[in-house]
């Protein structure tokens, strides 16, 4: 019956051991399966999965074997209890769900784990470049007031130029200069301000009838692209959802099966064709309820929202 068996590999750049005791918390956390065996000499686990609405449960061997000491391979066979008989040739995805399942579950741990180590490096480089910035500060802190003396800016007739042709500068000038009360940055300031404003004014009055003639001119046309710019629109929206999506599902993708490019590619592209068929399924209470429970996973969406609708066409 091999040919009912669904079988999944992938490598883990972690120790042998890591990668058992991960597996470990992991396989628990599985709503259906239990560990029947564990050994971690051998680097083997004997999983069941429990009787579900798909199948009457499955046999789940594991061999984990140590490439090297910081690379570790997983394999992972997902058979039927019953073999063919009971429907076990029909497992409705269930097999290849259980492989995901453990392979995601595991790595997840082991990310979480390797972050958990990474952030207590980072933290302790953290206190000494604090402690070395504070004594650098203080160091610099008498330099710092020695050139301010000297800056550009603290030339008093300087910035009175700079705020007459070319104001932005001098504004910034203004308001740097220590020795130019702030009364006078302010009343400047204002001064500056009010000038802009009335140049601004004289500018507006002087494109407004151009502008009231064009504004005419285009109503008085027809706007026959309007209809086309909405569609338009519509179909650049879909097209970034569709990219922002299918970036996440890359993710995960990388993140679930680091180094199995194959199972990444195939995982993704299923999940992006189930993506597709659920935009076009028009919006309904199963529709919103199948996207609630089971987010950033297509294929499931779409398996249980058919079953959903199959089973309300039997009912009536």
């Amino acid at each position: 019956m091999a040919f009912l068996d669904h079988n999944g590999e992938s490598e883990f750049p972690m120790s042998k051991d890591k990668v058992f005791e991960a597996m470990k918390k992991a396989i628990p956390t599985i709503n259906g399966l239990k560990i029947e065996n564990a050994d971690k000499l051998q680097g083997r686990f004997v999983v069941k999965a429990g009787v579900s609405l798909y199948s009457w449960g499955e046999n789940i061997p594991i061999q984990l074997t140590e490439i090297s000491e910081s690379r570790t391979k997983v394999q992972i066979t997902s058979s039927p209890k019953t073999g063919i008989m009971f429907g076990g040739a029909f497992d409705m995805g269930k097999n290849r769900k259980n492989i995901e399942n453990i392979l995601s579950s595991t790595s997840r741990i082991l990310s979480s784990e390797n972050e958990t180590n990474t952030s207590e490096i980072k933290q302790t480089d953290n206190t000494q470049k604090t402690n070395n910035f504070q004594t650098t500060q203080n160091s610099n802190s008498m330099e710092n007031n020695n050139s301010n003396s000297n800056a550009w800016y603290e030339k008093t007739w300087l910035v009175v130029i700079l705020c007459i042709i070319f104001f932005p500068v001098g504004l910034y000038a203004l308001w740097k200069n220590s020795s130019i009360s702030k009364g006078w940055k302010i009343g400047a300031t204002a001064i500056i301000a009010l000038i802009v404003i009335a140049n601004l004014g004289d500018k507006d009055k002087n494109t407004s009838t151009s502008t009231e003639t064009q504004n005419v001119v285009e109503t008085e046309q027809p706007n026959t692209t309007e209809t086309e710019t909405v569609a338009n629109v519509e179909e650049n929206k879909a097209d970034a959802e569709r990219e922002t999506v299918s970036e996440k599902l890359k993710a995960k993708a990388k993140r679930d099966f680091p180094d199995d490019f194959t199972t990444q590619e195939f995982w993704l592209n299923e999940q992006m064709k189930a993506y597709d068929y659920m935009l076009t399924i028009e919006n309904s209470s199963v529709k919103s309820k199948a996207q609630e429970d089971f987010p950033l996973d297509y294929t499931t969406q779409k398996f249980w929202y058919n079953q959903q609708v199959d089973a309300q066409e039997r009912m009536k």
